[in-house]
């Protein structure tokens, strides 16, 4: 079931699976959408969570404002689906979704009881070339380039369907959605405050990741968030939900 939240004028996505007890809420990252996580909520149990998908504003179903495409305007969405839960919440995040959850954490909702973060940005500031963001440019809105693109960040194989899935989410994704976290959400520092998060957190890291390497996050992340378990998969890459789905399940209903 597909319900629409509105954060400040914006209406999100949030697709519901499952009546359990638990609640998940799953954060997609850039370019991206609430289904990267279908791999990883089909093999949990309906009758034990309740998992909520997330379109930030930008993707999958939600609206596509000119505005809000930054850590700020991700975070207010996050922010409204917490909220939107009349229970204690577990979010599951990955990459920019990683960076936007810490950002939330800082300051939580009151119902925000857990963090899991998979291949998750970093609170520090990436420095961006000219040269880098051009390329970005150039795979933008061109189906044979974006399928280059993920295949490049990813070890492990994965049905065609599973990259199909991610290909069409990116190329539908906005134009706002792709430049405005480029250019105004990767590069923001927040790394001095992530010692103040105080829910409990598990980092996940994956061997082969190019984009948030296992050294980056074991550093930046499992060290610096207090008490923060941490984690590595084997020969996986950056899109972990679709190529190690049926471990990083078992690692969810082991933390939720």
């Amino acid at each position: 079931m597909d319900r629409f939240i509105e954060n400040a004028g914006v209406a999100l996505c949030v697709e519901t699976r499952g009546a359990g007890p638990r609640h998940l809420l799953f954060v997609h990252g850039w370019i991206s959408s609430r289904r990267m996580w279908y791999d990883v909520a089909e093999r949990l149990d309906p009758r034990a969570f309740t998992m909520h998908l997330l379109d930030f504003r930008g993707a999958g179903r939600s609206d596509r404002p000119s505005r809000g495409h930054d850590l700020d305007g991700y975070a207010s969405d996050l922010r409204r689906a917490v909220e939107s839960v009349d229970a204690p919440v577990t979010v599951v995040a990955h990459s920019m979704g990683g960076k936007v959850a810490q950002y939330v954490a800082l300051a939580p909702p009151p119902n925000l009881a857990r963090l899991l973060l998979v291949t998750p940005g970093s609170a520090r500031a990436y420095t961006t070339s000219a040269r880098h963001r051009a390329l970005a440019l150039e795979v933008f809105g061109a189906r044979a380039r974006i399928e280059r693109f993920q295949l490049a960040a990813m070890a492990r194989e994965v049905p065609p369907e599973r990259l199909e899935r991610i290909v069409d989410d990116a190329l539908v994704a906005q134009r706002e959605a792709w430049f405005g976290w480029y250019d105004h959400g990767r590069n923001l520092d927040f790394f001095d405050r992530v010692g103040t998060i105080a829910v409990p957190c598990l980092a996940v890291a994956a061997e082969r990741d190019p984009l948030a390497p296992p050294s980056r996050v074991k550093r930046d992340v499992a060290q610096a968030i207090p008490g923060c378990l941490y984690a590595m998969l084997r020969g996986t890459g950056h899109n972990v939900p679709i190529e190690a789905p049926a471990e990083l399940a078992e690692m969810v209903e082991r933390f939720a």
